[in-house]
Order: C-alpha cells, then sequence, then structure tokens
C-alpha cells in the first residue's frame, strides 16, 4: 500500500471512529476523551510512518478503562494489531529486573545498600572501587560501570551465555566513575541483577520473574524470548518497508522480555495499589515507595533533566510531561536496536492512573511517550486532576541580544557525548557556531577530524543560543566541578514543556604529546575478529577499529570503533591503556593493547580486533585452506585486485563477508558462496571468514 493510500484509510478510520463524550457516570469518569486522544494519537503516527503496529492501553488501580490496537501486526497477512499482541518491551524489562530485587528486599534476602559482591563473590572489575557497588546503584544507573557490552547484546539466534560474557568482560574493565558519583545509563548494571537474582534464590532469573511476577499478576502472554515465536504470534519488525527476522536481546533483565499493553497494564496497576483476586500482594508499599524516590539527589549532575530523574528501574520518577501540570509520574521507556520496537509505561502514582503504549516499525519509545502523555493528560482532566488539556508551545522567535563579553571565548572547545564529537567557535555576527567531526574522507584509516559546521545559533535574552528555524531548542555551556558541559533544551513527548540534559562533556587537551607508543597507533587500523555472525549488526558498514588525531586535542587519541563514532579517550598514563575521559557519558569504553604473537592487537569492550597491516594475502588462481582457531575468531585475508574483476569462492563457512579496499561491504552469506571483487588498478579487497573452531574453509580466487 502506498503512503497516499495508507493516510486515506487511516483518516477514514479516524472518522468512523465510535463516538465519545467527556461525561461522567456516577460511578466516576468514563474517560471517553482521553479515549478519543489515544485513537487520534495513534492513528497520526502511523499516518507519517512512524510504526506499523500499535497498541495502546489504559488503567486505573482496579480495572483496564480501555485497550486497542492499531494497524497490521502483519503486512503480508493483513492481521490486526490489538491490546493482545506480543511485541518486544526492551529496556522497559529493567522495571521488572527491579520488581524482582524489591521483592527480595520485602523477602529480607538483599539489602540494597549492601555491596553486590556480598551476594555475587564472583564478580571483578579491574578498579579496586568496585567492592563499594552496591545493589541500588545498579537499579539507577550509578554504579560508574562503562556501559553497554554491545557483543551478542542483540542476535538473530537466542544466546544464554551473555552474562557469562558481562561477567568476563567486566573484570577486565576499569569503573569510568567512582561508585555513587553520577548517574549514567547503564544497560550492563541491569544484567548483573540476573546473577543477583540466581546467586540469592537458587532459580534462574528468567523462572523467577516468571513464577514471582508473570504468573501472580495474571500477564500469561509476557515472556522470554528463549526461541524463535511461530510467524503470526507477534507483531512483526519492518525496516524501509521489509519484513525483518525476529531479533533477540539476551540481556534478559535489561532488556529482553516480550509482552502485550494489555499484561504492561496488569503490571503497571500492581503500582497503583492493586491486586489480582486470589493473589499475593507480590510488592509492599514501601517497596513501591522505594523505586519511586529520585535516585539522581545528591549526586553530581550538571544540570537537572526531569526526563533521567532516575528511579529504580524507571527512567524517570519526575516525568516531565506530568511535571509540567503539575501531576506526579513514573515512566520507563524501551527501544531496540535499529528501532524496531518502542515502548513507554507512564504511571501516575498519585492520580491512580496508568498509560501503557507500544508499537513496532519507527515508533520507538520518543513516539510512545507522545502517545502515552496525550492518553495520560486528557485522562487527567476527564477525572478533574487537572483543569485544561495543555497544548504544544509555540514556536515563538525572540529577538536575538547582546553577547556577554567573553561569553563565547569561554565557551569555545571541543565536547564530546556517546555518540559524536563536536566543536563550539564564535560565529558570524555573535553567533555561536556548532561544527560536528567526522573522518576525512581522503584518508579514513586514521585521520584528523573534518569539521562540518551543523549551524549558527543567535544569542537569546534568556542566556541561549538558538535557531532561528527551532527557537524552542537552545543550547548552553554550564560550568560544574571544574569541567564544563554543553546543555541542550528543547520539547519532548507531546511537544508541551521543556527539558534540559547534557549534551556533551569538554575535552581539554592532555598537556603534553602523545608517547612515541601511541603515536606510532595514529594512522592505523585494526579488524574485529569475534564479532558474531548472528548479530544483527553483522555484516558491518566498516569492520575497522580505527585510532586517530584530532589536532584541537593534542595528547588524546581519537578511536572510530567499528560502525561508531569518534570517542575520545586519555592515552597519557600508560602505554597499553587509554582511558575513558568522559565520567558522565554513556556506552563508553577504554582500548586496551593486548599484545599478542609479536602484534598489538586492540580490545575495545569487548570486542577483540587484529592489525590489518599483517593480514595474510590470498594468492590469485589458486585455492587456499583457511584455518579457523579454537576460539572460533573471524579469521580476515586480503585480495589483491588487479586490471579485471576477481572472484572470490568461498567454501563451506560459518559465514563471510567481502568488502572492498574502502570497507564497503560488497556481499556476504552463510555457508558457501561466490562473490566478485571489482577491477581496480591496485589495491586490495578483504575477506571476513567464520567457521566453528579448530574447523577448516576453502577459498579460491580466480
Amino acid at each position: 500500500m502506498t503512503h497516499a493510500r495508507r493516510l486515506v484509510v487511516l483518516v477514514a478510520t479516524l472518522a468512523t471512529l465510535p463516538p465519545v463524550s467527556g461525561c461522567e457516570s456516577s460511578a466516576g469518569p468514563t474517560y471517553a476523551t482521553a479515549i478519543q486522544e489515544g485513537q487520534t494519537a495513534a492513528i497520526e503516527m502511523l499516518s507519517q510512518d512512524r510504526g506499523s503496529a500499535i497498541a495502546v492501553v489504559l488503567v486505573d488501580r482496579d480495572h483496564e478503562i480501555w485497550s486497542e490496537g492499531f494497524g497490521l501486526t502483519n503486512r503480508e497477512t493483513g492481521a490486526a494489531a490489538t491490546g493482545s499482541t506480543l511485541f518486544s518491551i526492551a529496556s522497559a524489562s529493567k522495571t521488572l529486573a527491579a520488581v524482582a530485587v524489591m521483592q527480595l528486599v520485602d523477602r529480607g534476602l538483599v539489602d540494597l545498600d549492601a555491596p553486590f559482591v556480598q551476594y555475587v563473590p564472583e564478580f571483578r572489575m579491574l578498579s579496586p572501587e568496585y567492592l563499594d557497588i552496591t545493589v541500588r546503584m545498579l537499579l539507577d544507573h550509578s554504579s560508574g560501570i562503562p556501559g553497554t557490552d554491545y557483543r551478542n547484546v542483540q542476535g538473530r539466534v537466542p544466546r544464554t551465555d551473555y552474562l557469562d560474557q558481562v561477567m568476563a568482560s567486566l573484570s577486565q574493565e576499569w569503573l569510568k566513575a567512582q561508585p555513587g558519583f553520577t548517574n549514567v545509563y547503564c544497560n550492563d548494571g541491569f544484567t548483573l541483577i540476573e546473577a543477583l537474582v540466581a546467586a540469592v534464590t537458587g532459580t534462574s532469573y528468567v523462572d523467577y520473574v516468571h513464577d514471582r511476577i508473570f504468573a501472580p499478576l495474571g500477564m500469561t502472554q509476557t515472556r522470554f524470548a528463549l526461541q524463535p515465536f511461530a510467524d503470526g504470534t507477534y507483531a512483526k519488525a519492518y525496516a524501509k518497508g521489509q519484513p525483518q527476522r525476529q531479533d533477540f536481546l539476551n540481556a534478559q533483565a535489561s532488556g529482553g522480555v516480550w509482552s502485550t499493553a494489555e499484561d504492561l497494564g496488569r503490571f503497571a496497576r500492581m503500582f497503583l495499589g492493586h491486586k489480582p483476586e486470589g493473589s499475593i500482594q507480590i510488592l509492599s508499599p514501601e517497596a513501591i515507595a522505594t523505586m519511586g524516590k529520585d535516585g539522581t539527589a545528591g549526586r553530581f549532575h550538571p544540570v537537572r533533566s526531569n526526563a533521567m530523574a532516575f528511579g529504580l528501574g524507571w527512567d524517570s520518577v519526575s516525568q516531565p510531561g506530568l511535571a509540567a501540570v503539575g501531576q506526579k509520574g513514573w515512566i520507563k521507556g524501551g527501544d531496540t536496536e535499529l528501532w524496531h520496537y518502542g515502548v513507554a509505561i507512564l504511571v501516575a502514582p498519585e492520580a491512580g492512573l496508568a498509560v501503557v503504549a507500544m508499537g513496532t516499525a519507527g515508533l520507538g519509545s520518543t513516539g510512545a511517550t507522545a502517545i502515552a502523555e496525550r492518553v495520560m493528560l486528557r485522562a487527567l482532566v476527564d477525572s478533574g486532576r487537572i483543569s485544561a488539556f495543555p497544548t504544544p508551545l509555540q514556536k515563538m522567535l525572540p529577538g536575538p541580544a547582546p553577547v556577554p563579553e567573553g561569553l563565547l571565548t569561554s565557551m569555545a572547545g571541543v565536547y564530546a557525548n556517546e555518540g559524536a564529537l563536536f566543536q563550539l567557535q564564535p560565529g558570524p555576527q555573535d553567533s555561536l557556531l556548532i561544527l560536528r567531526a567526522f573522518p576525512d574522507p581522503e584518508n579514513p584509516g586514521g585521520s584528523p577530524a573534518v569539521w562540518v559546521p551543523l549551524s549558527a545559533l543567535p544569542y537569546r535574552p534568556d542566556g541561549t543560543f538558538s535557531p532561528d528555524a527551532n527557537p524552542l531548542e537552545s543550547y548552553r555551556v554550564v560550568a560544574a566541578q571544574g569541567g564544563q558541559y554543553l546543555v541542550r533544551r528543547a520539547p519532548a513527548g507531546y511537544g508541551h514543556y521543556l527539558d534540559e540534559s547534557e549534551f556533551g562533556d569538554r575535552i581539554i587537551p592532555a598537556g603534553k604529546p602523545l608517547s612515541d607508543a601511541w603515536a606510532k597507533r595514529i594512522g592505523q587500523s585494526w579488524l574485529v575478529v569475534n564479532d558474531s555472525p548472528d548479530s544483527v549488526y553483522w555484516p558491518r558498514g566498516d569492520p575497522r577499529l580505527r585510532v586517530a588525531e584530532v589536532i584541537e586535542l593534542p595528547g588524546r587519541i581519537a578511536v572510530l570503533p567499528s560502525g561508531g563514532d569518534f570517542t575520545i579517550l586519555d592515552p597519557s598514563t600508560d602505554d597499553l591503556v587509554a582511558r575513558i575521559l568522559q565520567p558522565t557519558g554513556r556506552d563508553l569504553n577504554n582500548l586496551v593493547v593486548i599484545p599478542r604473537e609479536g602484534e598489538e592487537w586492540m580490545r575495545h569492550g569487548s570486542f577483540l580486533n587484529r592489525p590489518i597491516a599483517s593480514v595474510q594475502q590470498l594468492p590469485t588462481a589458486a585455492s587456499t585452506t583457511i584455518a579457523i582457531g579454537p576460539e572460533g575468531n573471524a579469521e580476515w585475508r586480503a585480495v589483491q585486485t588487479g586490471p579485471s574483476a576477481r572472484t572470490v569462492q568461498v567454501g563451506t563457512a560459518r559465514a563471510w563477508a567481502l568488502y572492498d579496499q574502502g570497507f564497503t561491504l560488497l556481499a556476504s552469506g552463510q555457508a558457501s558462496g561466490l562473490a566478485s571483487l571489482p577491477a581496480t588498478n591496485e589495491g586490495r579487497g578483504y575477506l571476513q571468514v567464520y567457521g566453528d573452531p579448530d574447523s577448516f574453509v576453502e577459498v579460491a580466487v580466480q
């Protein structure tokens, strides 16, 4: 169905929705306008191609008020979404993990402020302060653990060894911040909850959550994806209009649950004090209240962000969409990688209401939150808790203001977040110029950054810099504890409020040059060997890890990991380790040099990378047997190009991928295959081959 045809159908659907009214019965509000608001919001999302299937549920303490699905769970069969459609809930699984821990607290088996190693003594990290990480710190993201082990976290097949991998990886890692210093979203911290629950109860995490949470709450459709689901039993994901295979999040406590809007509505009612008939109260009121306390209070944050006022298992216990109308709100969102699924659980504990919104194919937690906010705000009007439904903020353009003397100079510098590198400079007519770093296309192997201007922002009377085209988005720099931080303010959710968040840490040059050891690594590249061909990230667009320099940051190094962006690290204290510089940055990793058989290999996170310089070249017009080592890592071989195309034939292999000299993916496959390397006057292509440990793969170049 074309986009235009789909829009006509959706508008027609909106016109035929059942009539509603705002009247109330003697039993209380009907929430008719809230239901209509949700229907309108969901259909608008579908019309904007922000989802192919959406489900929404509104509940109070004792009732499911409304449940409805929109769109198609399977475009090929035309199956319609309902409130009982199964979706991945991704990171919303963390709230379930927090409930599991709080049950153990209720039973006197766990103390939130006891060290995690008291319960899981085999846990290790290289920083001795890991001993100070408490259970509470894992649940409110203040542990100081670097972030997410992305290797094997999301794949095309389920894995049962991901927790063991995370434990092993962290045993070779340092903390990026002292435990309890600040709160930074951390998936690995919740993955460790699996080990805690198993150690304390003697039951696997999956079994415990099923028996102690799913079953007593009547969440009969909710499950962990331990095996593929039958086609037609869940909402299929789509990317660019094409159906996708089912993905598996192997971090069970952090993101492994699949559920329905109706089941999550039952879960949300528990926070409102509901107890299913014939069931025990699974969590005490004291435990629920503890989960709803702001875990960021008293910890270092350059700026207050209501969207990240972490509770235990909640993204925010001061949800900004409800805070803007004077109401208390708790929220947890979730997204799978590649934005296939998104969910939001929004609870208004004092109002006694909760909304669940979820969907697939582009909705994301951002869209789910916007739907949930609209439904909740209308419900608050229907119940008389607020007097009027808010409207999105208008883009009123304030006039420019004179820039205080010295402000632009004090802000100038390089700022980094977990996904990008920015530079602030004085711009034309006293504006703030923001530039972003990209690898130099003329020398992509490890060159200095090329700075591309993004925007020039005029100064405004409120002390921020904002673009004329979108004055609601603004930037400023704040100083805190000897550092400088770029802060972004922008609308979110339904758009009736502004919220601030840290956008980047200023990186200060080292003050001394690189050591000879690190200077020799500048411009060099390494190839990842222990990625999995079952990963949703494989084959990667660019499998190299590169070490580069940023001229503006002498004494620092820039690492461009496989498929990633610039990460700035500090190599000044160790010739074998470059360390994280941003304690407030998410999902960052140290870079560790691993001497191996006379070569320098690199470990970044848990990814192991071999030097590209020593990759063996395959002979032309000949067959070669490639031996796969006992670790089962990928083997790399170079293929010399020539004036005519070269054909590469791969025998039986677990998987293979062929790249050109610039590491553009040419072809990939499972088992055997045939691929062509284009003709060039000179250069090399690269073949990646996976096989079982201690196996052999035959390759021929013609």
